[in-house]
């Protein structure tokens, strides 16, 4: 399985899923936020109308969590240095 997610592609494998962290959505946003202070930043809907949230905090930790239709969120990927930028064209790019 394959998931696109916005402006980051994460493609993740069924095993990877099966290895990452799930549960209740509601419990993992809470560990998200007593953890290490992530709060939602980003969201959209991917595949088979799949919420795809991205969390962050000030620091620049953040993770993405994949929720299917059930209310079931997985992991789907964590890393540091998130930023947030002006979004730039092909064009604005080449100059």
């Amino acid at each position: 399985m394959k998931y696109i997610c916005g402006l980051v592609l994460c493609f993740i494998s069924s095993e990877v899923v099966a290895q990452s962290i799930c549960g209740p959505r509601a419990e993992l946003i809470l560990r998200l936020w007593d953890k290490w202070q992530e709060a939602q930043i980003a969201h959209g809907l991917v595949n088979d109308n799949q919420l795809m949230e991205v969390f962050a905090n000030k620091s620049g930790s953040w993770t993405i969590l994949i929720t299917d239709p059930s209310g079931v969120s997985c992991v789907a990927g964590t890393g540091k240095n998130w930023t947030v930028t002006k979004p730039i064209t092909p064009k604005e790019k080449a100059l």
